[in-house]
């Protein structure tokens, strides 16, 4: 009996002496994660920080302040968000947890809000209104100590039905494994039924089991993400009696999406989309189509520059927002035009640092990108059209936009290489624009052996690089080159 209660002892001393420890750390651990989070967030208006933090031995209550540091968003929350922002979060200490159910880790979170809390007391009765039954958000994560952390988060179902229109969603489920410091692993987002109806019609718009998977790798200065994003839908349906081409619309969708590091200096991001349109009732000017499926493949870019491009088309939106911010507070003349000014000048300006940023996103020999587009009629033809860019030269993109603009033009036979794969069903053409002009052009290109015919399709296969020029397996570098870099050089044709 002695050696039993020594053991129990021994075992609630432990438990207690790691419960204290974890208690003394949890502070450290929340403002660390936020630390890493703003970083991340720098950029997109939003910035966290701990408003309070009580602490006892078994649980602690953290309440984190939201703050609005982009001057559109504040403009646009401000009159019906209570503000500051104050997300109240209810935490046990490990290693050992009770409530809800047993678990073990370092800590565990306990999250839960209703929107019509945060909102001023007009926009609360009039969004209680719509939302009767409100919308409560819950969540719940568990962390490792080994800083990993596995969470879940949800809705309640949510409906509303004003003035003859009707909203309902099944509850959105979200469930992850990550690394609180890194945000490295696995997020997914559920959403079983989604349902927009006018009463008296049927007009509306149908979503059924929208999945999405995001896997990330690693981020790269806290910027850029590599890793996999996976999002399909079962079925879309849209039905307008107003809009005749949207009187039946139904598809299912699917994307796939993977960024990955190739280099300590390069990355790639592939991308591939698919629409099939099942039942889709199209209109008359198209084909009926059966499915188009998107692609793009960027190969070798330079992280630097890719950071760089980030930055500069942040930093437009972030003054624009800003601008956009003086219109609506000004209504002077004057200051409208200056305004205007500002946006002139604005523009020329990030376009400027956009196209510098071509110094070092673009890798000599290494940087491919890659368009597809793949279609099919539900009478089983089919077209496709690939264009495959890569660059092969060294020019500084610097001095003015003019100037850039000039020096690209002399040098792009030196700086770019092309690979065309285009085949076009003759059954297509018909409900393409300017039909029978394009089909004039395409038999031209016939006869002056550019393009292929065969088998009710026109082909054209196309290649260049180093100052060699193959179409449809015709070398043209002696007859056709020698005109294009007379043009390029301003000489004409």
């Amino acid at each position: 009996m002695k050696k039993i209660v020594g053991s129990l002892v021994a075992a609630i001393a432990l438990w207690s002496g790691t419960t204290a420890f974890v208690g003394s750390q949890m502070k450290e651990n929340i403002e660390q994660h936020l630390n890493n989070t703003n970083k991340i967030y720098a950029d997109k208006g939003i910035k966290y920080k701990i408003n309070s933090y009580e602490k006892s031995f078994f649980e602690s209550t953290a309440k984190v302040e939201v703050e609005i540091t982009d001057p559109a968003i504040l403009e646009l929350v401000q009159e019906s968000i209570k503000l500051p922002l104050v997300i109240e979060y209810h935490i046990e200490h490990g290693p050992i947890f009770f409530k809800n159910g047993l678990d073990f880790g370092a800590a565990k979170t306990h999250h839960k809000i209703a929107i019509s809390s945060i909102l001023k007391d007009d926009i609360k009765t009039k969004f209680l209104k719509l939302f009767k039954d409100d919308i409560t958000i819950t969540s719940d994560m568990i962390i490792s100590f080994l800083k990993n952390a596995s969470y879940t988060a949800s809705t309640n179902k949510v409906k509303f039905n004003n003035e003859g229109k009707s909203f309902s969603m099944t509850p959105l489920h979200m469930n992850g494994e990550m690394n609180i410091d890194t945000f490295k692993g696995e997020n997914r987002i559920k959403i079983a039924s989604l349902d927009f109806k006018e009463e008296g019609s049927q007009n509306g718009l149908t979503v059924k089991n929208l999945l999405m998977n995001i896997d990330i790798d690693e981020f790269i200065e806290q910027k850029l993400m590599m890793g996999t994003i996976d999002l399909s839908i079962e079925n879309l349906n849209i039905k307008d009696e107003s809009t005749p081409q949207l009187a039946n619309f139904n598809i299912a969708t699917n994307m796939h999406m993977v960024s990955k590091k190739e280099s300590p200096s390069t990355f790639s991001t592939k991308f591939d989309g698919n629409i099939n349109f099942k039942d889709t009732k199209l209109p008359s000017e198209l084909p009926e189509l059966k499915n188009v499926s998107l692609k793009m493949d960027m190969q070798k870019l330079g992280i630097k520059g890719w950071l760089k491009f980030q930055e500069a088309t942040q930093e437009m939106q972030k003054k624009q927002s800003e601008l956009f911010a003086k219109m609506q507070s000004n209504s002077k003349p004057e200051d409208m035009q200056k305004i205007m000014e500002e946006f002139g000048t604005l523009q020329e300006e990030m376009i400027g640092k956009i196209v510098k940023s071509l110094n070092t996103l673009l890798v000599k020999d290494e940087t491919l990108i890659n368009y597809g587009l793949n279609m099919e009629t539900k009478d089983g033809k089919k077209s496709n059209a690939s264009i495959e860019i890569g660059y092969t030269g060294d020019m500084k993109f610097e001095g003015s936009l003019q100037e850039i603009a000039m020096k690209a033009q002399q040098k792009v036979l030196d700086m770019l290489s092309l690979n065309v794969d285009l085949g076009l069903d003759s059954t297509h053409i018909k409900n393409l624009p300017n039909a029978e002009i394009l089909k004039q052009q395409l038999q031209m290109g016939v006869a002056q052996g550019f393009i292929k015919e065969e088998n009710g399709k026109y082909l054209l296969k196309g290649y260049y690089k180093n100052q060699e020029l193959i179409v449809n397996d015709n070398n043209l570098t002696a007859t056709v080159l020698p005109l294009l870099m007379m043009a390029t050089q301003g000489g004409g044709i």
